[in-house]
Order: C-alpha cells, then sequence, then structure tokens
C-alpha cells in the first residue's frame, strides 16, 4: 500500500512536470527561432529587395519549435527524474529517489520497510501542486516583443505600398479585349461546326479556356500579356504558312499536268484553281466511270496517274502520290476496283488537304486577333502610364523614401518624343562672310572609270579640314589624339 501511494505520488509529479517541460521547451524554441529571424528580416528590408512576407518568419520560427518539441515529446520525464525533482523542491534529501530505488529492488528487508514507511508519511504531506506547479514560461515577453519587431520591421518593405510606382486597375480593359478576341473564336467555332473540324475544335476549346483568364477580377497587365503570349506561341505551334504555301505550289503543278488530259481536265483545272473540294468530287467521278472506258482510255489514264505520282515522290505530298501511282498501276492490271479504291482515296486525301488548309487560315486570323488584343492592352498601359512589362506606373511619388533606394526610376531618361506634328521642308540659303572657305566640286565619271581627284590630294584637303576643327572647335584633349591617330594612319606614300 504505502509503495502503491509513492509510485502514484511519483507519476502525478512526472505528468504535470512533462507538461510544464512541454509548454517551456515550445516558448524556448519559438523564442530561438525568431531570434535567428531577425538579422534576416534587417538585411532584407535594408540591403536585399526579395520582400519576404512576415509569416515566412513566423513559420520558420513556429517550424524549429515544432521540431523541437517532436524531440521533447519522444524522450518524457521518468520516474527518477520526477522523485529527484520532489526532492529538490521538498527538500527531502533524496528520501524519494531512494524509496523508488527500494521499490524497484523488492527488498523485503526491515530497514527498507521502514524506509519506505518514512517516505510515505512525508509525502503524504506535500502538495503535488506545489512541487510540480503550472507556471507561463517567463521567454513569453520576449516572444511577444520580437515579433512586434518582425512584423513592424517586415510592414515597412512589405505591406507598405511602393515609393516609384501607383497602382492602377486596367483590369476593365483587359476584359474588353479579351470579349473582342471571344467574338472572334465563336466566329470560327460556327465554321469549325459546319466543316466538321474535330481538330481545330478541340484546338478552339484550349484557347477559349485561356483567354477567359484574362477576365478575371485585378488581373495585372504583365500577367494578361504573358498568357496571350503563350497563347500566341500555341497557335504559332499549329500553324505553318511556309509549309502550306509549298504544298499548295504542288497541288497547282499536279493540276497542271492534268488540263490538257481529256479524263482528268476537269479535275486539273480545279486542282490549279484551288478549289479542292470540287477536285475530289471530279475525281470520285472519274473512279466511277473507269469501269465504262475502252482499253485506249484505260491506258492513257493509267500513264496520266503514274507520271502524277512519280512528280509527288519524295514531298510533302508523297501520300497522294503514292496512291495515285497505285491508282495506275491497277489499272494496268485491269483491277477496276483496285483504281476506284485509288482514286477514292487520292480524292479523300485532297479533301484532308482542304481541310488543313481552311484549319491554317482561321488559326491564322485567331493568331492576328491575339497579337491585336495584345497591342490593346499594352496600348491601355501606355495611356495609363503603366509599364507592360513590369506592371508599375511611370509616374514617381512625392513622398521621400526613409532607406537606401535600390530601384531604378522608370522614366530616367525622360518621356519619349511625340511626333504627331507638320513638319515643313524649306531649304535656306546662307550668307558668306569673310576669311577663307573650302569648296568641293565633284563630278560623275562614267562606269568603270577611276575618280579624277588623286589619293593624295584628297588626304590633303581633308587633313587640313581637321586641323582647322582641332584648332577652333572646343574638342576634349583625348579626342583630338583619336584624329591625329587616324590620319596618321591614312597618310599616303609616295607612290600614291
Amino acid at each position: 500500500m504505502q509503495e502503491k501511494l509513492i509510485l502514484e505520488k511519483i507519476r502525478q509529479v512526472r505528468r504535470r512536470l512533462n507538461v510544464q517541460g512541454y509548454f517551456q521547451t515550445l516558448a524556448t524554441f519559438l523564442l530561438f527561432g525568431l531570434l535567428v529571424c531577425v538579422p534576416i528580416v534587417i538585411v532584407d528590408s535594408i540591403v536585399t529587395s526579395f520582400n519576404i512576407p512576415p509569416l515566412v518568419f513566423l513559420g520558420v520560427a513556429g517550424g524549429i519549435a515544432v521540431i523541437a518539441l517532436i524531440v521533447r515529446l519522444i524522450r518524457p520525464i521518468n520516474l527518477q527524474e520526477a522523485a529527484r525533482a520532489i526532492d529538490i523542491d521538498a527538500s527531502l534529501k533524496d528520501r524519494v529517489v531512494s524509496g523508488l530505488e527500494q521499490i524497484q529492488r523488492k527488498t523485503n528487508e526491515t530497514l527498507t520497510a521502514l524506509q519506505i514507511q518514512d517516505t510515505s508519511k512525508r509525502l503524504q504531506a506535500i502538495p503535488i501542486k506545489q512541487v510540480a506547479r503550472y507556471t507561463v514560461p517567463r521567454e513569453t515577453k520576449y516572444i511577444a516583443i520580437v515579433v512586434a519587431f518582425l512584423i513592424t520591421f517586415s510592414f515597412v518593405e512589405f505591406f507598405a505600398p511602393p515609393a516609384t510606382s501607383t497602382e492602377i486597375d486596367i483590369s476593365p480593359q483587359i476584359a474588353a479585349e479579351a470579349d473582342t478576341f471571344l467574338k472572334k473564336i465563336e466566329e470560327v467555332k460556327k465554321e469549325a461546326e459546319l466543316s466538321e473540324d474535330q481538330e481545330l475544335k478541340e484546338i478552339l476549346k484550349e484557347i477559349e479556356e485561356r483567354t477567359l483568364k484574362l477576365k478575371k477580377p485585378q488581373i495585372a497587365p504583365k500577367d494578361a500579356l504573358a498568357r496571350l503570349t503563350e497563347l500566341s506561341a500555341l497557335l504559332k505551334t499549329k500553324i505553318d504558312p511556309h509549309k502550306m504555301a509549298q504544298q499548295e505550289e504542288l497541288m497547282k503543278g499536279l493540276g497542271q499536268q492534268f488540263i490538257g488530259n481529256p479524263i482528268l481536265g476537269e479535275f486539273g483545272q480545279q486542282l490549279k484553281r484551288g478549289d479542292y473540294k470540287e477536285a475530289a468530287d471530279k475525281l470520285d467521278k472519274v473512279a466511277e466511270d473507269v469501269p465504262k472506258f475502252d482499253q485506249e482510255k484505260r491506258q492513257n489514264l493509267s500513264d496520266e496517274l503514274k507520271r502524277a505520282g512519280k512528280s509527288l515522290k519524295n514531298t510533302d505530298l508523297d501520300g497522294l502520290g503514292g496512291e495515285l501511282s497505285g491508282a495506275g498501276e491497277s489499272l494496268d492490271g485491269n483491277d477496276a476496283e483496285g483504281t476506284q479504291k485509288g482514286l477514292r482515296a487520292s480524292g479523300k486525301k485532297i479533301r484532308d488537304f482542304d481541310l488543313l488548309k481552311s484549319r491554317n487560315q482561321r488559326l491564322a486570323k485567331l493568331l492576328s486577333e491575339c497579337e491585336a488584343c495584345k497591342a490593346g492592352i499594352a496600348s491601355a498601359c501606355n495611356s495609363k502610364g503603366i509599364n507592360p512589362a513590369t506592371g508599375l506606373t511611370k509616374l514617381l511619388s512625392n513622398k521621400p523614401g526613409q532607406g537606401i533606394g535600390n530601384k531604378t526610376s522608370e522614366t530616367q531618361q525622360g518621356d519619349l518624343t511625340s511626333l504627331d506634328s507638320t513638319l515643313n521642308l524649306e531649304q535656306l540659303t546662307g550668307v558668306q562672310g569673310e576669311g577663307s572657305s573650302t569648296v568641293q566640286t565633284s563630278k560623275a565619271s562614267a562606269e568603270g572609270q577611276e575618280s579624277a581627284l588623286s589619293y593624295k590630294d584628297a588626304y590633303m584637303k581633308y587633313q587640313k579640314l581637321s586641323e582647322d576643327a582641332l584648332t577652333e572647335e572646343q574638342i576634349p584633349l583625348g579626342y583630338k589624339f583619336y584624329v591625329k591617330r587616324y590620319f596618321e594612319s591614312i597618310k599616303p606614300t609616295d607612290d600614291k
């Protein structure tokens, strides 16, 4: 019974000491973490311009405190340490520690029983709250002081508005430009529905989703222009005007080959004209008539198809050339069905090319509209005095700064000169005064003739002009040296 009383008392003290120790550890290392952040905040506010938010520093300090608390939880106060604390606070001179050791040894000696009895009586008279008291860690008041310092120092840099810029919201203008672009997208979507171009529909869906993000409230001009630049790059990857022009030239050349043929003449005319859908229909009509052709017509058609396919070999239209050649070879073998299949496949490839051409033209229009949207936003920024690249206004603050400057004015070279003026071309006639003058007369020489003025005479004339300028004009000494050295380097030799 006495042993249980002693162990229960020690465990109660141990629990209270652990709780108090957790609070003490948390407060101590939170203070240490905040103190570590103090020099970083000072350096960031005075020397650098990273503009680190104060919550970052509080998070760092809190992380250090949590790590220390976890370590403290892993190693709590044991029974021996709790018994030592009771002896020290209650001035029992190691009686509780000795009693605990005797209990753990489980000896039945009379002296041990007397010692345990004495320890039990002493512990009954000692209140637990007196031995293990809950108190507020003294570091708490220092934590409040350091936190106030960090928030104040960070507020000056992070929360205060920049001294060199004025925030102007132009999101309504950005939204208006985005609406114009969205209308153009809707028009192209309707065209894609009519042409049943599924790939174009997918591209337009992605473009529309990106454009809608421009209508976010308070969107910065810099972010809007960045999104439009990404959208412009996406559109450029979907179109290839140079490649399309090359393929159109190949189509026209292919049509030119068939114009004189009595069977494929109409097909060639439509192909050369660029009406690819009509040309494909004409080719399908030829495919239907293949079984009706006599041997002479079949041979003529076969030769034309094989020659056309050969002309497209190793080009961007190699697939179409292969289908045409295959149809011609099938006709040579009297395989009318194979010829029809090859001609219909060729017609399908021509229709696919027509669809690709239409898709490229529509995406090119959207690309132009996207660039116009960018130009509109940039123009709106310039009218408000905002630099589109940084989102900052070009206005300077009238309030003096309190710290060391680390920014550059956007208008250090002044505003750009406006050229919106009427310019008149006038000819002025000078009046010759007293003194020497130099007159140069130039004569045009016929093609292939040498100059009438020798190199030596030209050198002497311009050397005199340079010497007069060096003597009369206010030219820095450093520049005079380079002028003299230049004329020394081009000085003619005796044979010139």
